[in-house]
């Protein structure tokens, strides 16, 4: 059964994702929808009554979400046709002035967990799958008080361009 893993399906563009990605890709028949936020991804399953869809609350900026989905994936071997790292999170305010746990919670989540989901997802992922990593336009110019997101915006951008050609 070809398999779907959305992160930050919960709200925003994610939940965009999920709405329209049966339109688009109506062979993937299940859904692994990933946020914090597991009563909203309960919510949206009930609007895909032609999909058998797993909800998992998990947030990536934890370790042991991590451990998780490595022996979700492991246990189930799934066939995924479709990656959407869209997780992410963007906080305003200058270096030196923002808490530093608001900047590293930013790396956290827009790099690490994206660099995490992708390397432990690949190899369930047979020739001619996709992933979508969501970057922002903040990535090609840096921003006063966005200095962080901005960064790992771009970090986004690049290691896509750079995934591209690995696989």
């Amino acid at each position: 059964m070809k398999t779907a893993i959305i992160t930050g399906a919960s709200s925003g563009l994610g939940r965009e994702f999920v709405r329209q990605l049966a339109d688009v890709f109506p062979d993937i028949d299940c859904y692994w929808l990933i946020a914090r936020r597991k009563d909203r991804l309960e919510e949206m399953a009930e609007g895909l009554p032609d999909k058998t869809v797993e909800c998992l609350g998990l947030d990536l900026c934890d370790t042991m979400s991590f451990v998780a989905l490595q022996e979700k994936l492991t246990a189930e071997q799934p066939e995924v046709a479709m990656l959407i790292n869209n997780a992410g999170c963007g906080y305003l305010g200058n270096l030196g002035e923002v808490e530093t746990s608001t900047q590293t919670r930013m790396i956290d989540l827009n790099l690490r967990a994206l660099t995490a989901v992708t390397n432990m997802v690949i190899p369930f992922m047979p020739a001619g799958s996709h992933i979508i990593n969501v970057s922002s336009i903040a990535s090609f110019c840096p921003n006063p008080r966005m200095t962080v997101y901005s960064s790992t915006k771009a970090y986004v951008s690049s290691f896509t361009v750079g995934i591209a050609e690995e696989l």
